[in-house]
């Protein structure tokens, strides 16, 4: 059995990404048998997709904080509690979800036989069935519970599985600064240390991208991919043009630009007097924020461990490949 563990801070894409991965499954591999589990004790009542195993069920965010009276992070600890406590249970709900996807892909295999669909591919075949947890965003559940590593052992030593943390930054967010940028390279890698799992960073939302933001790389945004290499190679010239642009929408916002308005364009002095303060800024904006930056990016660069892999989840390419990746980063080759 394999299984993906999706996790990342609120809000990056993984209830999302977790229908978007069942969806791809189906089509991609349906003889993979996919049972999604709900980590999220706070997750909204409407899901995207088939939930398999609902930890709601065992212990509900919102139920815990109106009888205990507790705040919104001591109410996830309270959670990661009763969760950590009744792990079999999750386990035994898993096992059972896992036996109903089965019994349902070979039923769907043999009405294809029965068809005679599947005469030509040589009859049944059967993948081993695939988890996908989808994992609360809050840092309290990584950081003072043990639930998380208490799960993966049980989920290692009863059902042998092996599984991969899938570790999702909204790109739209992250790509927005570079001290931004880099915080979600730490964050990254705290979690590919504290899980001690096969690990994959996703810069999800893709698509959020806005068109400067890649153009300022020169490569499509790959310099962003790459995050080992940024300090030596991409940091003092991103940090550079993020200023010019800076400058750039100052200068427009100078117009009071409205919706009801064309939107306006520098003149050629404005340019000219843009590109004479550049070197202004820099040397205003080198000062503690850029130093700090630095040093916690060349702690990343010292790892060597951090890149990422783009993903919008609408697009099919880029699910064949983080797929690809995943299941070589878990040995599950075919």
């Amino acid at each position: 059995m394999f299984g993906e563990l999706i996790c990342g801070p609120p809000g990056s894409g993984k209830t999302t990404y977790c229908e978007g991965k069942r969806q791809f499954l189906s089509v991609y591999d349906p003889t993979r048998p996919v049972v999604v589990l709900n980590l999220d004790p706070a997750n909204e009542d409407i899901f995207p997709y088939p939930c398999d195993v609902d930890i709601r069920e065992l212990v509900d965010h919102a139920t815990v904080m109106e009888e205990e009276g507790l705040g919104p992070n001591g109410t996830y600890l309270f959670c990661a509690a009763v969760m950590q406590a009744n792990v079999d249970w999750v386990i035994t709900k898993v096992e059972e979800a896992v036996e109903r996807r089965i019994q349902e892909v070979l039923a769907t295999e043999m009405n294809a036989i029965a068809r005679g669909a599947g005469a030509a591919s040589g009859g049944m075949t059967l993948r081993a069935p695939y988890l996908l947890i989808d994992c609360p965003g809050q840092v309290e559940f990584y950081i003072d519970a043990q639930v998380m590593p208490t799960l993966t052992r049980a989920l290692a030593k009863r059902l042998q599985c092996s599984l991969c943390t899938v570790h999702l930054v909204d790109a739209g967010m992250a790509t927005r600064d570079l001290p931004t940028y880099v915080s979600s390279c730490v964050l990254s890698l705290t979690t590919m240390i504290d899980h001690e799992l096969p690990h994959v960073n996703v810069l999800s939302k893709w698509d959020t991208v806005p068109a400067e933001v890649l153009e300022d790389t020169g490569d499509d945004g790959a310099a962003y991919l790459n995050a080992s290499a940024m300090l030596s190679e991409n940091m003092d010239r991103l940090w550079r043009r993020q200023l010019q642009r800076r400058r750039h929408e100052q200068r427009m916002a100078q117009h009071f630009v409205t919706a009801a308005q064309p939107v306006p364009q520098l003149t050629p002095e404005e340019r000219a007097e843009d590109a004479q303060l550049a070197h202004l800024d820099l040397a205003k904006h080198l000062g503690r924020v850029y130093r700090y930056t630095r040093l916690l990016m060349d702690v990343v660069e010292g790892y060597g461990l951090v890149g990422y892999v783009p993903l919008d989840v609408q697009h099919q390419e880029m699910m064949l490949r983080l797929t690809q990746e995943v299941d070589n980063a878990m040995g599950n080759l075919f």
